[in-house]
Order: C-alpha cells, then structure tokens, then sequence
C-alpha cells in the first residue's frame, strides 16, 4: 500500500462578531466542498506545505497560523493511506481569491457562517477537522 502526507488549513476570519471559514468547491476528481488542502513535497514541512497549498489554491497570502491540530487525519482510498496535518489559520476575508491554476482543482469558494460550514462540508473527516478546530479556538479564547 503506498502512502502520502498531506496538510488541511481550516481558515477563518471575524467580521463584526460572526466567524466565517472558508471553503472551496472541489471539482477535481469528485464535486463537492472542502478545505484547502494538498499533499506534503519531498523534504518540506508540514507547515510550509500548508502555506504553500494556501496560496496554490486560493491565492491568500495574508494568513497566520493560529494552530497545528493536535490529531492528524488518516483514511485510505485507492489503495494508499493518506495521513493528513490540519492547521487553524487566521486570514482576511478583504483578500481577493484566486482559484486558477493549471490543473483546475476548485470552480467556487465561499466564506461561511461559522454556524453553517457542517452543512457543506461534505467528507465527515472534514466535519471532524472543524469540529477539532472549533475547540481549539474556544479553548484558545478561555485563556
């Protein structure tokens, strides 16, 4: 069975006192709403892998990393076993999105209510990152 590493940024935003997170409309290889996410080059880091996937796919370069998740993401499709490290960034819903690359992963994005991001998100694992995600942020604003 091959394996592949890969990272998840979960990116969010305040306006007012509503959070929204973005998501993006995958379109490569099934339909359906997502976070950024991609896989870890030979020799790179996981944090720099998300960075770099970040830009690659939405454009944004005006994103912070608030927190790596404590739990990677693991499931198996197609005989490999994908092991994934998903980040909680902080970003800026005023910097415009780019979607083009050259291989066309994403038609869409959206910045979401944080209160209605479950309902498009449409892998559980996905649900599972933000639901984590969503703890740490609570937790985050306890202390």
């Amino acid at each position: 069975m091959f394996q592949k590493f890969g990272v998840t940024g979960v990116i969010f935003d305040i306006q007012g006192s509503k959070r929204y997170f973005l998501i993006l409309h995958r379109v490569l290889n099934w339909n359906g709403w997502e976070f950024v996410k991609g896989g870890i080059d030979e020799g790179e880091e996981p944090l720099d892998a998300v960075l770099r996937e970040i830009e690659e796919e939405s454009g944004l370069t005006k994103v912070f990393v608030v927190s790596q998740l404590p739990r990677k993401v693991t499931w198996i499709a197609k005989e490999t076993k994908y092991t994934y490290t998903p980040f909680i960034l902080k970003g800026d819903m005023n910097e415009p999105i780019n979607l083009e690359q050259e291989v066309i992963e994403h038609d869409a994005h959206k910045w979401v209510l944080q209160e209605d991001v479950e309902n498009y998100l449409t892998h559980e694992d996905n649900k599972k990152i933000f639901r984590e995600a969503l703890e740490v942020l609570h937790n985050g604003e306890k202390n």
